[in-house]
């Protein structure tokens, strides 16, 4: 028989009767019962203490639950009192507190543990790992439950239920695995503890309620209004008087795009001017003070300082929208929508026009001469120029229609050109004119894809030197006569490279949202957000300097990583190297065979007291084994982990060594990994793959013995590669590596760690990447050449590390 148990009291502690606050119209408690009605069992029980009873049951019996009250603070003896009530042998464990459990990822794990109890070892225990904090459900076996309350006078067993099992593996087998990717979001968090996750759980109900989204709410669902509530992107745009107004209408037309999928604030720094040009829609969202946290920042503020971009990435992630400011270096992500006047080591991640939001309305064909005309400087005309242009080309004889800010409605100018005020969609219009006069910015572009002839005047230097760059016919700066404009009129020459009539426009939202989705964070290595400026930019990652440890990482990431599944070891492998893994596989060894020789050397000096010391090694990121079966090859006692089930099975079937799926640094399912020592643990280019490397170390130090030797090998920041062809090493990166090691700094690196560096070796020399060796003979005189030179100097694109464990850290812990 099978029963879900519910436990709940309403004196919680952190956010009293959070059970009887309500979530749109119901009680928690009673959105948590209906949830698990839709989880298959044969019976439904509220486990609550005897103060909450009278509070509890008639809701539980509306929501077609049996409630059974039970001790106050010994929940396990609750457990145990349902398990004689209702003679069920499999317990599916659920709290209160958890109105977004996925009622589908409880029926799955109630069929996997039914499946792992028809095995030779059934679990007393089963849970997926991975879930979100409030989404998932444990199930135990009954009769286990019973027996643990027998042997166990824990009080904080019995407080909690499931630490009365886990916590005696030796008397029961408990079992985590990996949840399936549709449930698989471990950094979500959906429960209700405090008055912070109430609030969240609100908003989340809300934006479901909204969206007639049907009960129960799956996975998708959920982490979708998750999305929305706790992934707010603040906007901020520039206000400051002749930095113009494209860039807070750019950022309204952003908002009002994305407003419905993301929860958008606006940050205007108390301009009351700006304030009133938001929508009314829109006024809720503008905060006069900077929040403490958003999940991106889209700053288009034109030009930034180097401290308030600092102090905006402190709030989160910045995306940059044509930034000019010494600010520009320091940004997570920069989108030049409007080509910019940059050099090299301050370009942008991507540069496209076709992100301005492009005219519809489009000349059908090139103007083949010039009769009428637009001058516009913008929303303000900060450099007066409009008017004298206008005056300069109604005398030419052309139709001349000038725009004024502050003009109202439309009239005749003494001169005989029109005057408008603004227009709203000016793009629209732009069609009708042969000729547009403007400065360099969004309208010169717009003009462009319209089809129009475009001049450019120049309001200061740097506006005339980005027009020079990109090919517009432009006026020098404050220079306006009939003469300039005689000859530029008739200049066909126009940047038809960037943009012309026939360009098909790109969504800027839509950008901005995949940017949103992408992955970033710190250094991997120490934690810090803390950069100097960004080493490499390319279109789908940012990558940055760490200004604590000196670490190369990857801060930014707009794309999916690599699942390291069959298709990596087979067809990604063979598309790089020209062979399978496994084809591979006596070459791989050979390299092993010298590693693990490497190894021995420390391991004598290390260990050479001792008297037949057991010499035991883990393997993460085994693979399919070949350094494994050269670990054995030398007497040694090798184990395999590996996040590809595939490779783990090879390993055990083919090869006979132990090997276990894991997702290392997390524990295996069964915790092998844990149940003794290692002599040394070895990462063969694996260790760039890890985000969180604090947690892989610390598992390390609590996986090898005191003086206990790690090994790894990883592409290298100061090789050849490198050095010679620096944009290319950094764009042919892989997107998964999220750190580039700097030989020259892992001793510094690895010492706060704990662990003392006992050698570096260089290796993956290739002399016909130095510069004019592309093809050069191999094993000519200058190959050789360069392959001294580079063993000598260290030049290799790979390099090793052998270290020790320090006690002193181990002992502090």
């Amino acid at each position: 028989m099978t029963a879900v148990v519910l436990q709940a009291r309403v004196n919680s502690t952190r956010l009293p009767r959070k059970a009887l606050l309500e979530l749109d119209g119901k009680t928690v408690i009673t959105r948590v019962m209906d949830t698990l009605r839709h989880v298959p069992a044969d019976a439904y029980v509220l486990a609550c203490d005897e103060v909450s009873f009278p509070h509890f049951e008639p809701l539980a019996e509306a929501a077609g639950f049996a409630c059974i009250p039970g001790p106050a603070e010994d929940v396990l003896a609750r457990f145990c009192l349902v398990i004689r009530k209702t003679g069920a042998d499999v317990i599916i464990r659920a709290t209160g507190d958890n109105p977004f459990l996925f009622p589908d990822a409880a029926e799955a794990s109630l069929a996997r543990y039914r499946k792992l109890v028809e095995g030779d070892n059934p679990p007393d225990y089963f849970t997926w790992s991975g879930l979100p904090h409030g989404s998932g459900v444990e199930i135990m076996n009954g009769k286990s439950i019973l027996l643990a309350a027998a042997l166990t006078d824990s009080s904080f067993d019995h407080e909690h239920v499931g630490p009365a099992l886990y916590r005696h593996r030796d008397r029961f087998r408990c079992m985590y695995e990996r949840a399936p990717e549709p449930w698989f979001f471990p950094k979500v968090r959906t429960t209700i503890d405090t008055r912070e996750d109430f609030e969240r759980a609100t908003h989340m109900m809300q934006y479901l309620s909204d969206r007639n989204v049907p009960f129960p709410y799956g996975a998708e669902s959920v982490i979708a209004a998750w999305n929305y509530v706790s992934r707010p992107l603040l906007f901020v745009p520039s206000t400051l008087p002749g930095t113009g107004t494209g860039h807070l209408v750019r950022t309204i037309e952003l908002m009002e795009r994305m407003r419905r999928e993301w929860l958008t604030l606006l940050y205007l720094g108390g301009s009351d001017e700006a304030t009133l040009r938001v929508p009314d829609h829109l006024q809720h969202t503008v905060s006069q003070e900077l929040p403490e946290h958003a999940h991106r920042v889209i700053l288009d503020n034109f030009r930034t300082d180097s401290e308030f971009m600092d102090r905006l990435r402190s709030i989160g992630p910045v995306i940059a929208l044509d930034e000019g400011g010494k600010g520009r270096l320091r940004a997570d992500y920069l989108l030049d929508i409007i080509p910019s006047l940059h050099s090299p080591n301050t370009f942008a991640n991507r540069t496209d026009p076709r992100f301005i939001p492009l005219p519809i309305n489009r000349k059908s064909e090139n103007v083949a001469a010039v009769r009428t005309v637009l001058v516009t400087a913008g929303g303000e005309n900060a450099a007066r120029l409009v008017h004298p242009a206008g005056k300069i080309l109604a005398f030419m004889d052309f139709e001349v229609t000038v725009i004024d800010p502050d003009a109202r409605g439309i009239s005749v100018s003494p001169d005989g050109y029109t005057v408008s005020g603004l227009v709203p969609l000016l793009r629209e219009h732009l069609c009708h004119y042969d000729l547009v006069v403007t400065h360099y910015g969004f309208t010169a572009f717009e003009a462009l894809a319209a089809g129009c002839r475009v001049i450019l005047f120049s309001p200061t230097r740097y506006h005339y030197r980005l027009g020079k760059k990109y090919g517009f016919p432009v006026l020098p700066v404050g220079k306006l006569s009939t003469s300039l404009f005689s000859k530029l009129v008739n200049t066909e020459t126009v940047p038809a490279q960037i943009l012309d009539r026939d360009a098909e426009p790109l969504e800027l939202a839509a950008e901005i949202g995949s940017l949103a989705e992408g992955e970033s964070g710190g250094c991997p290595l120490c934690g810090t957000a803390d950069s100097w400026r960004a080493v490499a930019r390319h279109e789908a990652r940012t990558i940055l300097r760490c200004r604590s440890c000196g670490m190369a990482y990857t801060s930014f990431l707009g794309t999916k990583p690599s699942d390291y599944a069959r298709s990596y070891f087979f067809e990604e492998y063979r598309s790089q190297y020209g062979k399978t893994y496994l084809e591979d596989f006596a070459s791989i060894k050979a390299q092993g065979a010298l590693r693990i020789a490497r190894i021995d050397a420390h391991y004598r000096e290390t260990f050479s007291g001792e008297k037949n010391p057991r010499k035991t090694l883990l393997d993460v990121g085994c693979a399919f084994g070949p350094f494994l079966d050269a670990a054995r090859d030398a007497g040694w006692i090798p184990t395999g982990t590996d996040i590809s089930a595939e490779a783990v099975e090879y390993v055990r079937s083919s090869l006979g060594i132990p090997a276990v799926v894991s997702a290392f640094p997390a524990p295996d399912p069964d915790e092998t990994l844990d149940r003794e020592k290692f002599q040394a643990v070895t990462l063969w280019y694996v260790i760039e793959h890890f985000q969180d490397l604090e947690a892989v170390f610390a598992r390390i130090r609590k996986l090898l013995v005191p003086g206990g030797i790690l090994a790894f090998s990883t592409p290298s920041e100061k090789g050849i590669s490198a050095r010679a062809r620096p944009s290319d090493f950094w764009g042919k990166s892989p997107v998964d590596h999220w750190t580039v090691w700097d030989p020259s700094r892992v001793k510094r690196q690895l010492a706060a760690k704990g662990f003392k560096v006992l050698s570096v070796v260089s290796t993956g020399h290739h002399p016909e990447r130095f510069p004019m060796m592309a093809r050069a003979e191999r094993d000519g005189f200058a190959w050789k050449l360069c392959l001294r030179l580079s063993r000598l100097f260290s030049l290799g694109d790979t390099f090793e590390v052998y270290a020790i464990k320090n006690g002193t850290l181990e002992d502090i812990e």
